[in-house]
C-alpha cells in the first residue's frame, strides 16, 4: 500500500513508500522509501545510505496518506529504475 507521510516533528518532510503496519513498534515499516521535495521531485532517503527500507514508530507519524497520481508515477518509475 503506497503511501504519502508527514513527520511529526517535521512537518514539511513527506516520506513516500510501500507501508507495512505492525502490531508493535516500531508501528511502521516503509519499504523503497523516498523524500517528496516541496516541488514534487523525488529523493532516495535516507541518505548517504543504500538502505531504503526504514522503521518508523507511530509517535513520528502525524499522518498518512494517498499520494496523488503524478507522484505515484514518478514513484513507480523510480523503483523501477532501481
Amino acid at each position: 500500500m503506497l503511501k504519502l507521510i508527514i513527520l511529526k516533528n517535521h512537518p514539511t518532510t513527506y516520506l513516500l513508500g510501500k507501508i507495512t503496519e505492525m502490531d508493535e513498534e516500531p508501528s511502521l515499516l516503509i519499504e523503497d522509501c523516498y523524500y517528496v521535495t516541496p516541488e514534487g521531485v523525488l529523493e532516495e532517503y535516507p541518505l548517504h545510505s543504500s538502505q531504503r527500507d526504514i522503521f518508523l514508530t507511530s509517535d513520528d507519524v502525524m499522518t498518512m496518506m494517498d499520494p496523488s497520481l503524478t507522484i505515484t508515477k514518478l514513484y513507480e518509475e523510480a523503483v523501477k529504475s532501481e
